[in-house]
């Protein structure tokens, strides 16, 4: 027991540092991982929800301490924020409640082909200025928000492109994304208490504490890199995680 409390322990710093660092990935690289070990989606999806809640409230926090983002004075900042939520909002509630009833490899290929596209949009842009949008921050939410809808994820890859594709700050697109995340993830972790109970507690608190502790420095890290190297690393994560994904579920799933 002690080994496999390590392992996700492990595993979890890991990916929460690579997410929160880059605003995306927790959970498209940690559910698999799950998944892999013998997890099933009904046990490892509360699990992930709760360690997410955690990690990205103490990244978000940490990023406000880091200055990556000013939700409250930055006026661009706080309009995306309230657009993600609202769109995340019923994202998530679809994701809990819906029946899908489209084949799983379609869904899936969506989402990766998605994702692929997001990342060569900002190659595309390459180092411009982009003028803010509100309009196209609210069609990247819609998007978003149907992704989290049709499959669970998806999320944070279009939602932390889209910023910086609608006018916002890398750096800032980031931090959003991480307090996104956690307020997304605690409605999620209520409606699964409320329809399968508490999630395992081994589980839970191996894979939160690994979570915990990368936020911190995934925050830091964010700080200390260049808005142009953020958003090229982005760029290059984004069209990773949607290759790996497209690849993985048209050969390997």
């Amino acid at each position: 027991m002690f080994e496999i409390f390590i392992l996700l322990l492990i595993v979890a710093f890991i990916c929460e540092y690579a997410a929160a660092a880059l605003g995306m990935g927790y959970g498209t690289t940690l559910a698999p991982i799950l998944i892999i070990l013998g997890y099933s989606p009904v046990v490892l999806v509360p699990i992930v929800l709760f360690s997410q809640f955690i990690a990205a409230s103490v990244a978000a926090f940490f990023h406000h301490i880091f200055q990556n983002m000013d939700i409250m004075n930055q006026e661009e900042e706080k309009t995306a924020f309230i657009i993600f939520a609202i769109t995340g909002f019923f994202g998530v509630i679809i994701a809990t409640f819906a029946n899908i009833n489209l084949p799983a490899i379609l869904v899936e290929s969506y989402i990766a082909i998605v994702v692929i596209l997001m990342g060569l949009l900002m190659f595309l842009n390459g180092g411009r200025e982009i003028k803010y949008s509100k309009s196209r921050l609210g069609i990247i939410g819609v998007v978003a928000a149907f992704n989290k809808g049709i499959s669970g994820g998806g999320y944070g890859p279009v939602t932390n492109s889209g910023q910086i594709l609608s006018g916002i700050p890398p750096r800032a697109a980031l931090a959003i994304t991480a307090l996104l995340e956690g307020v997304l993830c605690a409605l999620g972790i209520v409606l699964y208490f409320l329809l399968l109970g508490p999630p395992q507690l081994l589980e839970t608190a191996a894979i939160t504490i690994g979570a915990l502790i990368a936020a911190p420095l995934s925050a830091l890290t964010t700080a200390k890199l260049e808005q142009p190297i953020i958003k090229k690393i982005v760029a290059i994560s984004t069209l990773g995680i949607g290759l790996f994904t497209l690849m993985w579920v048209l050969f390997m799933a």
